[in-house]
C-alpha cells in the first residue's frame, strides 16, 4: 500500500513539473508566404444555401490568423472562374490561365461532401421548412496546387459530425438555413477547419530539459 502511495505521489509531482515547464512556439508546418500570391476558389459542396461561401470565408480567416499578411486573391466560384477564363474544367490549362491573368503562383480549392442526413421529422410532410433534428456528417478536402505545373503541393482532409437544427427540405433534399450561419452550422465548420488548417497554424510544446 505504501509503495502504491509513493508511486502516486511521484506521478503527481512529475506531472506538476511537466505542467510548469515553459512552452515553446512551433511555427506553422506550411509557410504560406513561400507560395504567394495565392488564388482561393470558393469551396464546392453538395448543399444549397450559403454554406460554401461561409466555409470559404472561415477558411481564409483561419489561415490568416497565424500568418498575417499572406496575399490571397478570392476568385469566386469555380463556375464563375472557368466562365471568365473561357474554359470548362479545372485542369492544368485553367491553372496556367489563372497564373497569367491574376499573377498567382498557387491555387487553393476545396470540397465539402455531406453524407445522407438522418432526421427525426416533427413537421408536416411536403413543407419546405420543418422542425427537424438532423445529424449531419461532412468531409472537407482542401488542396493547394502549383499554378504553373498543376502539381499538388499540399492536401488535407477533415471529418465532422454535428446536430444541426436550422434545416429545411424539398422532397428528400436537405438544405441549411442562411439567416444566421454561425448559429446554424458554426460548430460544424469550426471542427472541420480546426483539423484541415492545422499545418497553417502556430502550435506550442512543453520544453523539456
Amino acid at each position: 500500500m505504501r509503495k502504491l502511495t509513493l508511486i502516486t505521489v511521484l506521478f503527481i509531482v512529475s506531472m506538476f513539473y511537466v505542467g510548469c515547464a515553459p512552452k515553446v512556439m512551433v511555427p506553422p508546418k506550411v509557410d504560406l508566404k513561400g507560395y504567394e500570391t495565392i488564388g482561393l476558389v470558393e469551396f464546392d459542396s453538395n448543399s444549397e444555401g450559403n454554406f460554401s461561401e461561409y466555409v470559404t470565408q472561415e477558411f481564409l480567416e483561419a489561415i490568416s490568423e497565424d500568418q498575417a499578411g499572406v496575399k490571397v486573391i478570392e476568385l469566386g466560384t469555380e463556375e464563375e472562374l472557368l466562365s471568365d477564363l473561357g474554359l470548362f474544367s479545372m485542369g492544368p490549362d485553367a491553372l496556367k490561365a489563372m497564373n497569367r491573368k491574376y499573377d498567382i503562383r498557387t491555387l487553393i480549392t476545396g470540397n465539402i461532401d455531406f453524407s445522407e442526413p438522418s432526421a427525426d421529422i416533427n413537421g408536416i410532410p411536403g413543407l419546405t421548412s420543418m422542425g427537424v433534428e438532423v445529424n449531419v456528417s461532412a468531409i472537407l478536402t482542401v488542396k493547394m496546387r502549383d499554378a504553373e505545373t498543376g502539381a499538388t503541393i499540399w492536401t488535407s482532409s477533415s471529418r465532422a459530425e454535428r446536430e444541426i437544427a436550422d434545416v429545411g427540405f424539398t422532397g428528400n433534399f436537405f438544405h441549411f438555413g442562411s439567416e444566421n450561419p454561425d448559429k446554424a452550422y458554426g460548430k460544424l465548420t469550426d471542427k472541420l477547419l480546426r483539423n484541415a488548417t492545422r499545418d497553417f497554424r502556430i502550435s506550442y510544446i512543453r520544453k523539456r530539459d
